[in-house]
């Protein structure tokens, strides 16, 4: 299963790069996040990691449009033991972006907002073991979706390559859970990624 959402995130990122080689950029990307899942009581937060790469196309100097596909764990910690509940999924955002500053600046402020798609590879607790249901099947639902806003900088390291430092929230829409909990779920995370160009100026 695994390789089958490996190879959806792959598919992703290539057809961003079909898109133009122009006005693209593309590279690896690494960060880290704390999650819980709203309307559930006694839980805390969860540190997780994620990793994955990014494709950005400007549509002018100051708007563009970006895609990631990263690995990430979300899922939430508890108050009242030391076990936790670990969502491992491929979350793709889709999002809009702002540019403030020229192109020509070194450092440029941003801010973005969209939507991101998240199967669900797995579900795990503390011990690393499937979290199933009193049925014996899969606790969680195998979809998560919902926004994301945030804000972020770009660093030019040199011609055309840069820097991305991306600080964002986002928000589950759906129950993740397959027991009409109504849990959603929250995240803060933080990522840097460094883009390079796709073709020539």
């Amino acid at each position: 299963m695994l390789k089958k959402y490996t190879l959806l995130a792959a598919l992703v990122l290539i057809n961003a790069v079909n898109a133009s080689a122009q006005t693209l950029s593309i590279g690896p990307m690494i960060g880290g996040n704390i999650s819980t899942f709203m309307a559930a009581s006694n839980t805390k937060g969860l540190i997780g990691i994620s990793v994955g790469g990014f494709a950005n196309y400007s549509v002018n100097d100051h708007f563009g449009l970006g895609v990631k596909a990263m690995y990430s764990q979300l899922g939430t910690a508890y108050n009242y033991n030391s076990d936790h509940d670990r969502l491992h999924y491929v979350q793709v955002p889709i999002t809009a972006i702002y540019y403030f500053g020229e192109p020509e600046s070194q450092f440029r402020p941003k801010v973005f907002a969209g939507i991101y798609l998240a199967p669900l590879i797995k579900a795990t607790n503390k011990n690393g073991d499937e979290i199933l249901g009193i049925d014996g099947k899969a606790a969680y639902n195998n979809f998560d979706f919902g926004g994301i806003v945030g804000a972020g900088f770009n660093y030019r390291v040199q011609s055309r390559t840069w820097l991305n430092v991306d600080a964002g929230m986002t928000r589950g829409m759906t129950d993740v859970t397959k027991n009409a909990f109504n849990y959603q779920n929250l995240a803060f995370g933080v990522s840097v990624g460094l883009s390079f160009p796709v073709g020539k100026d």
